[in-house]
């Protein structure tokens, strides 16, 4: 973990944090789009409707593919304990 200032933490905790909203927001319009979307195109499959097979595991993979994405490109690890300038956490 490098050191960061504490600007440094309130800008990646403001970018983690809306990140995470702009995953809720496509897995929201993933769900709420398909399942209007093919509600009334009458497929079935293993008796159960084309747009509840698509919108509901469908967002189930899209969050846990975008999570694994914002672990690995958005998310930082810090410490949120201040730091004093010899470098010991107080």
């Amino acid at each position: 973990m490098k050191p960061m200032t504490e600007d440094e933490k309130n800008r990646q905790i403001k970018k983690e944090a809306l990140a995470t909203i702009a995953l809720f927001l496509i897995c929201f319009a993933w769900h709420v789009g398909f399942g209007y979307a093919l509600n009334s195109c009458g497929i079935y499959f293993m008796n159960l409707p084309l747009w509840w097979i698509v919108s509901t595991p469908g967002v189930f993979v899209v969050g846990v593919a975008g999570v694994i994405f914002l672990l690995k490109k958005v998310f930082v690890n810090f410490s949120l304990e201040a730091e004093s300038e010899d470098g010991h956490v107080n």
